[in-house]
């Protein structure tokens, strides 16, 4: 009896021996699994920190390039005016026989140059080629910065456009009709066109007013609907937003 009660004594002792070992494995295996978490958890907040201050790099250089952008596109905005509305004056004060001389070479220099908006967008290059795009957390601003370049090409077709036109067709009208190297002259020998060269003159003039309207205001089409935006104010929609939004 004395032996048996020893034997099942033993085999408790063995028992509990197991089961203190598997208690003592399990928890170093959760101090284990704890520390692990842990260090992932440490590497995801460093890795977020450093995508943060990535993102705000972006956001600043972002935003000082298209505060720049704005301001350009305003100023070359300001000469579109400017020119269509000498080329308005040249169509309504032809032939040009009562007018002033200088008023006539103001308007006749201006509804001939052809300015263009040129931004800068290496910031969004550098953004979308990194494949550092995902860094901008704001949904509407990476939609915005996406589609820039896009935007951007409609936007310029107008303006290379009238570029294409100034230079293939108005400049060499000028050259050959104007004696631009004398000051004297004041741009007036319009005033001695005959009615060819006159008729020539003003069809110049006046297609260079209708892609003026298409670049300042867009196309008017009377099956559009009145809440279309044009591509000026698309642009100007886009830089606004990605201003503000980079603050």
């Amino acid at each position: 009896m004395i032996s048996f009660l020893r034997k099942i004594r033993q085999k408790l002792l063995s028992q509990n021996r197991v089961t203190r070992y598997l208690a003592y494995a399990v928890g170093e295996i959760a101090l284990v699994m704890i520390g692990i978490l842990l260090a992932l958890q440490v590497n995801n907040w460093n890795e977020e920190r450093k995508d943060k201050k990535k993102e705000e790099a972006f956001l600043n250089q972002i935003h000082i390039e298209f505060t720049e952008n704005k301001i350009q596109f305003e100023k070359v905005r300001g000469f579109h005016s400017k020119s269509l509305k000498s080329c308005d004056w040249m169509l309504a004060n032809q032939p040009f026989k009562s007018v002033s001389l200088d008023s006539l070479r103001y308007h006749s220099l201006w509804s001939r140059v052809a300015y263009t908006f040129d931004p800068s967008q290496s910031s969004i290059e550098s953004l979308v080629n990194t494949g550092n795009i995902n860094l901008i957390q704001d949904i509407a601003l990476r939609k915005a910065l996406i589609g820039w370049q896009d935007l951007i090409i409609d936007y310029l077709e107008e303006e290379k456009e009238m570029r294409e036109f100034t230079t293939t067709h108005v400049i060499p009208f000028s050259m050959d009709n104007f004696k631009l190297y004398n000051e004297a002259e004041r741009f007036d020998a319009v005033l001695s066109f005959d009615q060819k060269q006159l008729d020539k003159y003003l069809n110049l003039i006046a297609r260079k007013k209708r892609i003026l309207q298409a670049i300042l205001y867009g196309f008017v089409e009377q099956d559009l609907k009145e809440d279309r935006q044009t591509e000026v104010e698309k642009v100007v929609k886009a830089m606004d937003l990605i201003i503000d939004q980079t603050k």
